[in-house]
């Protein structure tokens, strides 16, 4: 057997291991090119910056706005880079590019109007605007992967399962953290000092199930391979903060769900409201992200059954 052959053999064992750990998955109905995304990210931003304008930020609404991020005034458990990409916002801006990136997400996304209309009533959208939080961002960041890396990793509780669908998507993760790492060191640490950072404790709002739930995590990522809403859905169990907020970036898959669906998973989200009469009603938010990956394996492998 010749040097070459050998290379083939190798090259094509490569190729079917990548076709296993990265199949490709359609997750968007609607295909657009760069330049027509691009387009439609200036008009949406352009319109939706005037609700900013509009529905100022006054301490009530655009909170953690005023006094976390106006200010610069970051928690050590954000990534480093993260000041940068604020220092360059307004909260126009971030409104803006807020709801232009998930109404582009969501019509990529829409097999029905309904669903697409529906995705627009959920709870972590309402509470990240109410906020001011800058959850909207990592769906621009998801939107330009694996080039707006950084920006989908300014809060990766989410986020991060995303960069398992493609192998350039992975190649942008470790390129991103590596050279993160040359400038400011090992900074992750930092990250996951969350609870002691926060003087009052963990948070009341923290859903995050803890460790124990891995395994159950990396059972639903196998079976989410190449979907990167569903990757996202099934890493979040493991991750070691979340907030219902931070489930943002989930949103845009509602318009995937057929309208009944939809409708239910837009509802289930508001479920961790019910804090305010249920003892641990908080936790109830799993229900929608539990909802959103049935209902997404359901499409997916049901047409494989078929087949």
């Amino acid at each position: 057997m010749t040097s070459l052959d050998n290379k083939s053999i190798i090259k094509e064992k490569l190729n079917h291991l990548n076709n296993i750990l990265f199949p490709k998955v359609k997750i968007f109905k609607n295909e657009y090119s760069w330049q027509c995304q691009i387009a439609l990210l200036l008009l949406f931003s352009t319109v939706f910056s005037l609700t900013g304008f509009l529905i100022p930020a006054n301490g009530f609404i655009g909170f953690d706005w005023i006094h976390f991020f106006e200010p610069i005034n970051l928690p050590a458990f954000y990534p480093p880079w993260s000041k940068m990409i604020i220092t360059s916002l307004n909260w126009e801006i971030l409104i803006g590019l807020t709801l232009a990136s998930l109404t582009l997400a969501i019509l990529k996304r829409s097999v029905h109007p309904i669903s697409a209309i529906t995705a627009f009533f959920s709870l972590p959208l309402f509470w990240t605007l109410f906020l001011g939080q800058i959850d909207g961002l990592l769906i621009f960041g998801l939107l330009g992967l694996p080039w707006l890396a950084p920006l989908a990793l300014i809060k990766p509780q989410v986020t991060f399962f995303a960069f398992l669908t493609s192998r350039s998507y992975l190649a942008s993760l470790i390129i991103t953290l590596l050279i993160s790492f040359i400038i400011w060191g090992f900074w992750v640490k930092d990250m996951f000092s969350v609870w002691i950072i926060h003087e009052e404790g963990k948070y009341v709002n923290d859903i995050a199930l803890g460790y124990w739930v891995i395994p159950i995590s990396i059972i639903l990522l196998w079976f989410s391979r190449g979907d990167l809403d569903m990757l996202m859905a099934a890493g979040v169990f493991a991750t070691p903060y979340l907030l219902p907020y931070n489930l943002i970036p989930l949103v845009p898959s509602i318009s995937r769900l057929n309208p009944k669906a939809a409708v239910i998973a837009a509802a289930l989200s508001w479920l961790p409201l019910s804090a305010n009469w249920i003892n641990g009603g908080w936790f109830l938010g799993w229900l929608f992200v539990i909802w959103l990956w049935i209902q997404l394996a359901i499409s997916r492998y049901s047409k494989l059954i078929q087949r």
